[in-house]
């Protein structure tokens, strides 16, 4: 399964590297080596781009930066250029992965040193250990210089693409000022939310995404293209008065922008509905994936709508505030294991107190493509697999998974589900056109033969 990303004949570079003009064979890690896959599109082509995109933004803004970081930060600002050229050289010549000096060393370090020395490299590995050892690399540029600790070098294009969606988030908090709580609103919600998610900048490496001026039509005209569809499931979770577990919902959070305005809309209905008494939000340690989202994402978010001359923007920013100082709304402590390399099936291992805190919730909302990722491994399963197989044994809590679909892996689909939609768009799995909402529900027993079986598979 795969969706048709590059079709060129062998080049010099597949030659030297030992790239296979083939897709992901089944039941294989995804990675770069394959040709056919979005793996190699993403290393080869996107993520240079997004290297090439950062020089560039720092060289135009080097004035206002050392304006800004003092006069010392300009030998460090050349340095970085020069490490983030150093970066892309290696990751266009399928060099190995190094180790580390930041605070997450260990976790990282670990990593690297149990990795197959000979599938240690950007094009080798798997697919989502490579791009995230790409900006984890990116990060420590900064962690490591004296001025630039605490700049983030994709703050001005999260900040844009919120500022840029403001005729739509005018319009949401016009709709929501008014709504009745019902399954039909909570499924508008959810649905809201979900399609937040298409505004993802790592996949057009930086560029803005349009949304369009009315986001409810949007809605509307994207129900044939949501493939999974669990709302009613996950409302009936909420409702539940049989859980001995606090109302808590967890956000595992993906972008920043118009996406983490529609988590604050979703997370609002619920505190309004009295569906839950409390939302927490887990958000990236580091600036990560281009868009995703930080605390000082979050905290310039509510700011920017706190101080915005439409009254009704004014008026949510400073809601959501008082729910935040209230603790209705909550920061969850920062964890470097979200910007870790490792699946979630191993948090329990790697972070148990982590795994614990989730379990403790009633529900987990996980959001976007590399937290769906994350979830099932960058794994070339079969899109009929059960989604509790590709989850191995991860089951903290009831959780879903609100996924645009960005990379070209998937699971649960029916029978015949998947073909009929490569008819429709041979790329449909790399253009986030389309979108599920996966929940599962954590049982008292569940089938433990069927996650032996995923794991053997490792």
């Amino acid at each position: 399964m795969s969706s048709s990303t590059s079709k060129a004949p062998s080049t010099e570079f597949d030659a030297k590297y030992g790239i296979l003009n083939l897709n992901t064979p089944p039941r294989s890690p995804m990675c770069g080596r394959y040709k056919q896959s979005f793996a190699y599109y993403t290393l080869r082509s996107r993520l240079p781009v997004t290297l090439t995109s950062i020089i560039d933004s720092i060289t135009k803004d080097k004035d206002e930066l050392i304006s800004k970081y003092g006069e010392d930060s300009r030998e460090e600002i050349k340095n970085i250029i020069g490490s983030i050229s150093k970066l892309k050289y290696q990751l266009q010549t399928d060099k190995a992965l190094e180790p580390f000096e930041e605070p997450d060393i260990e976790i990282w370090n670990s990593f690297i040193q149990n990795m197959d020395e000979e599938n240690n490299s950007f094009f080798k590995t798997c697919w989502l250990y490579a791009e995230c050892y790409m900006y984890r690399r990116l990060s420590s540029f900064f962690e490591n210089s004296k001025t630039l600790k605490s700049f983030d070098y994709f703050a001005k294009q999260k900040q844009n693409a919120l500022i840029n969606s403001v005729v739509c988030i005018e319009e949401i908090l016009n709709v929501l000022q008014g709504i009745e709580i019902t399954y039909d609103s909570f499924r508008l919600m959810i649905k809201l939310n979900l399609w937040g998610n298409r505004c993802d900048l790592s996949i057009t490496s930086g560029k803005q995404v349009q949304l369009g001026n009315n986001p409810f039509d949007l809605i509307r005209s994207f129900d044939n293209k949501i493939l999974i569809d669990n709302s009613k499931s996950v409302f009936e979770c909420l409702k539940s008065t049989n859980s001995n577990k606090p109302a808590v919902v967890e956000f595992v959070c993906d972008n920043a922008g118009y996406e983490l305005f529609t988590d604050f809309v979703l997370a609002d209905y619920l505190i309004k509905s009295k569906l839950v008494e409390k939302v927490r939000f887990n958000l990236k340690a580091i600036p990560w994936f281009v868009s995703d989202a930080t605390i000082n994402d979050l905290n310039w978010t509510l700011y920017y709508l706190q101080n915005h001359s439409i009254p009704i923007l004014k008026q949510y920013g400073e809601r959501w505030q008082e729910l935040l100082n209230h603790k209705k709304f909550e920061i969850a402590p920062l964890d470097y294991f979200w910007t870790s390399p490792y699946e979630y099936y191993r948090m329990c291992n790697i972070n148990p107190e982590l795994y614990q805190k989730l379990s403790e919730s009633r529900l987990v909302i996980f959001k976007g493509d590399l937290n769906y990722r994350k979830l099932i491994g960058d794994f070339s399963w079969s899109c009929t697999e059960q989604f509790i197989t590709c989850l191995r044994g991860f089951l903290p809590t009831d959780f879903v998974s609100l996924r645009t679909v960005k990379a070209d892996l998937i699971c649960g689909l029916l029978e015949g589900q998947a073909e009929k939609v490569f008819e429709l768009d041979q790329n449909w799995m790399t253009t986030g056109e389309y979108g599920t909402i996966q929940f599962i529900s954590k049982p008292t027993i569940y089938d433990k033969a069927a996650i032996t079986s995923s794991l053997s598979m490792e």
